[in-house]
C-alpha cells in the first residue's frame, strides 16, 4: 500500500530579496487560483504524488507572542506526497525540483545559500532541499493510504455512475439491487474503468501499537502518575498563567482581511498557525507526551476520515522548531473557519486544550482534578437521590476540564491572532471532501459484489 507522507523545509530569505518573493508568491497564488477556477491545467499538477503544497513566508512579525529564539525571515515549505520505501523523500523532491524547476528557482534565489544559475543542477536544488528540512512532530491522515491517482480515478468512476442514473432516471419503485447490477453492467462495458475490479486497500485499525500505548496509559494511571501529573501541570505552572483577555473585536482587521482574503475559494480550505512554547522543561515535556499520543492515535485508531470524531480533516501536522521553543500547525480541511474551530471545540476541545495549553497566551485552562470526586462523595451521603455530576470530563477519568478551546470567546481570538497568511496553497482535489474520498473507495470496492437489498441501498446512497 502507497503511504503519504510530510515534509517540510524552511530556508533563510534575503532581505533585499523580500518584496520581490513576496511578488512572486503573489503571481503563482493568483495564476494557480486562476486555473483551477477554470479547471485548466495547472504546474503543480506535474508533480503526480503530491496532495497538497503550501509556501508560507515566516519573520518576526508572523509571531503575536515574543519569540524564546530569534527568528529571521525564513520561506517555509509544506507538502504532504506518496511516497513507497525508504527512498520516498528522495523521489517526492527528485520531482518537486524538475516539474517546478522555474517556481523553484524564483523563489529560492531569494535565499540564503541558494546555487547561482551556472550550478543549479537537481543534485544542488535537492541539496539546497534537504538542507533547510525539519521533522514532522505528528501527522494525520485522513484517507491513508489513497494516493492522488487513486483518488482522481475513484472520483471519475463516481461521477461516470452518478450521471448514469441521472440519464437512466430509474423508477423509485425499483429494487436497489436491480439497480446495483445495471451500474455493474455499464461499469463493465467501459475499459477505462477496468482498474476498479480490483480492490482498493484500505487501512484498519493498528491494534498492536494501539494497545500497547494503551496498556502503558493503564500502568501509569493505576500507578497515579498521570492523576499526579496533571495536579503538577495545573498548581505549578496553569493556575498561575494569566488570563488571556483578547477578543475577536480587538484583533487588528488588516491582519484579519488578509487571511480572509485567501479563504472560502474552493469547498476546502486552509490553516496555517504559528505559536511559542511556554518555558520550562515540564511545558516541553507535557506538551511531547501529547505529540506521543497524537502520532499513537492519528497513526493507528484514526484512519477512517475522522480526527477524535472530526469528519472534515484531510491532513494536519504540528511541528516543533527552534529547537523545539517554537510550533507550526498546519491543516487542509472542508468547509470554512468559523466550522472547522467549532468542530474542535465541540468533538474534541480537550484535546485541543491539552496539546496548546502549552503555548503562550492561550486561554487560562483549569485543570479542575480533585473536584471530580465531589460527586462520588455526594453520592455516598445517605439520602441523596441525585448526584450532580460535572461537565467536560476526560474520556473515562473524573477530571474536569474548563477554560482552553471551551472558552469560546477567547479561544477564537487566539486562533485567530496566531494564524499566519499562506502564500500559496495547492491541492489537485479541492472540490473533495475527506467524506467524498472514502466514500468514493467504498464505491469502487462494493461495485463488484453481489449485495443484499439493504446493502445495496447504502450503496447508492453513497453515490
Amino acid at each position: 500500500m502507497i503511504h503519504q507522507h510530510p515534509l517540510i523545509t524552511l530556508s533563510e530569505i534575503r532581505e533585499d530579496k523580500m518584496d520581490i518573493l513576496r511578488e512572486r508568491l503573489e503571481k503563482i497564488r493568483v495564476d494557480l487560483m486562476n486555473k483551477q477556477l477554470s479547471n485548466e491545467p495547472n504546474e503543480f499538477e506535474k508533480v503526480s504524488t503530491l496532495h497538497y503544497g503550501r509556501w508560507v513566508i515566516l519573520s518576526r512579525d508572523s509571531f503575536r507572542d515574543e519569540p524564546r529564539e530569534p527568528v529571521g525571515i525564513r520561506l517555509v515549505l509544506s507538502t504532504n506526497y506518496d511516497g513507497i520505501g525508504d527512498d520516498h523523500e528522495d523521489y517526492h523532491l527528485t520531482e518537486l525540483v524538475n516539474k517546478l524547476t522555474n517556481y523553484i528557482d524564483d523563489l529560492y534565489e531569494c535565499c540564503e545559500g541558494y546555487p547561482e544559475p551556472a550550478e543549479r543542477t537537481e543534485e544542488s536544488r535537492k541539496n539546497f532541499l534537504k538542507k533547510g528540512a525539519i521533522n514532522t512532530t505528528a501527522f494525520y491522515n485522513g484517507a491513508p493510504g489513497r494516493s492522488v491517482a487513486q483518488i482522481r480515478q475513484e472520483d471519475s468512476l463516481q461521477q461516470h455512475i452518478w450521471k448514469f442514473l441521472k440519464r437512466k432516471n430509474f423508477n423509485e419503485n425499483t429494487p436497489a439491487v436491480e439497480i446495483h447490477r445495471a451500474i455493474q453492467q455499464e461499469i463493465n462495458a467501459k475499459p477505462e474503468f477496468a482498474w476498479s475490479k480490483e480492490k482498493a486497500g484500505v487501512q484498519g485499525v493498528k491494534w498492536v501499537p494501539f494497545i500497547s500505548w494503551l496498556l502503558l496509559l493503564i500502568l501509569l494511571l493505576a500507578m497515579g502518575l498521570v492523576i499526579l501529573w496533571i495536579l503538577i501541570i495545573f498548581f505549578f505552572y496553569e493556575l498561575w498563567n494569566k488570563k488571556e483577555t483578547l477578543t475577536q473585536s480587538q484583533l487588528d482587521d488588516s491582519k484579519v482581511d488578509e487571511l480572509k482574503r485567501v479563504e472560502d475559494l474552493f469547498p476546502q480550505n486552509q490553516f496555517t498557525q504559528v505559536a511559542v512554547i511556554k518555558p520550562g522543561l515540564a511545558r516541553k515535556f507535557n506538551f511531547w507526551i501529547w505529540m506521543l499520543r497524537t502520532r499513537v492515535l492519528a497513526g493507528c485508531v484514526f484512519v477512517k476520515g475522522k480526527l477524535l470524531n472530526i469528519p472534515t480533516i484531510h491532513f494536519a501536522r504540528w511541528v516543533q522548531f527552534d529547537k523545539g521553543k517554537h510550533v507550526l500547525f498546519f491543516s487542509n480541511f472542508d468547509g470554512n473557519w468559523e466550522q472547522y474551530l467549532g468542530d474542535f471545540i465541540d468533538q474534541s476541545g480537550w484535546g485541543l486544550t491539552a496539546i496548546f495549553s502549552n503555548t503562550v497566551n492561550f486561554p487560562k485552562t483549569h485543570f479542575m482534578g480533585l473536584l471530580g470526586i465531589i460527586p462520588v462523595i455526594i453520592g455516598k451521603i445517605p439520602g441523596v437521590k441525585k448526584v450532580p455530576t460535572l461537565p467536560l470530563t476526560f474520556p473515562g477519568t473524573k477530571f474536569v476540564l474548563t477554560g482552553g478551546a471551551y472558552d469560546q470567546e477567547h479561544f477564537l481570538a487566539w486562533s485567530r491572532s496566531t494564524q499566519i497568511p499562506t502564500q500559496v496553497w495547492y491541492c489537485p482535489y479541492r472540490h473533495l471532501s475527506i467524506k467524498n474520498v472514502n466514500n468514493n473507495t467504498k464505491i469502487r470496492n462494493e461495485l463488484h459484489e453481489t449485495l443484499t437489498e439493504a446493502q445495496a441501498q447504502v450503496f447508492l446512497k453513497r453515490i
